[in-house]
């Protein structure tokens, strides 16, 4: 089963319940996940994280194993990480996100558009696992434009919206969000216009 992960088309339900049922395996998906072979690199990851989302408590245990790729040079590497302890805060009973948060959050800083994207993305979730971060991640995503330091920040912001969106319903913060989406309105980028438009309808429908 190992050796089909190098085949660019698999089906990463399959292998996830496989993995699922032979949890010894797991070492070798996790040491996958920082592979020079790029195909089976990333199989590894879209099967881990189908795992995660699925069966997260097995991957708990290796909660700080992960959280040294955050620590990587390589964006494909921290991308995987991040996703992956999203899905984790779901069964963090021992508080870990919580410790890590700012090294977690200080990705927002890097002058790349990927690893940021998906901590932004990765936000509404940790949310829902974790209501009492709510202000501070709301609070970051919200001064993004001060953080990131890229230059596709405009693209950037959309990604903020679409987080606010899978959290706003529980928000204690609603009308910094929609003072934040109403000025994305005049955003020099399509996607994002388009998505603030589509929230900001969506907020008044309700």
């Amino acid at each position: 089963m190992i050796s089909e992960l190098k085949k660019k088309e698999i089906d990463q339900n399959t292998h996830a319940k496989n993995l699922i049922k032979n949890i010894n395996l797991l070492p070798q998906f996790l040491n996958g996940l920082i592979s020079k072979n790029e195909t089976y690199r990333y199989n590894c990851f879209k099967v881990l994280y189908t795992v995660s989302e699925k069966k997260p408590d097995i991957l708990y245990p290796y909660w700080d194993f992960l959280i040294k790729h955050l620590d990587s040079k390589n964006s494909y590497h921290k991308m995987s990480a991040v996703l992956i302890l999203a899905n984790l805060t779901a069964v963090d009973t021992e508080k870990k996100f919580e410790t890590i948060f700012d090294k977690f959050y200080n990705n927002l800083k890097s002058e790349k558009t990927i690893v940021p994207i998906y901590v932004i993305k990765s936000s509404g979730k940790i949310v829902n696992f974790k209501p009492n971060l709510e202000g501070k991640i709301t609070d970051l995503l919200i001064n993004i434009e001060k953080i990131h330091s890229g230059k596709q920040i405009e693209l950037v912001k959309s990604a903020v919206i679409e987080a606010f969106s899978e959290f706003f319903h529980k928000s204690k913060n609603k009308s910094e969000i929609i003072n934040f989406v109403e000025k994305q309105i005049g955003s020099s980028s399509p996607k994002t216009r388009k998505i603030a438009k589509d929230f900001l309808n969506g907020y008044m429908e309700n």
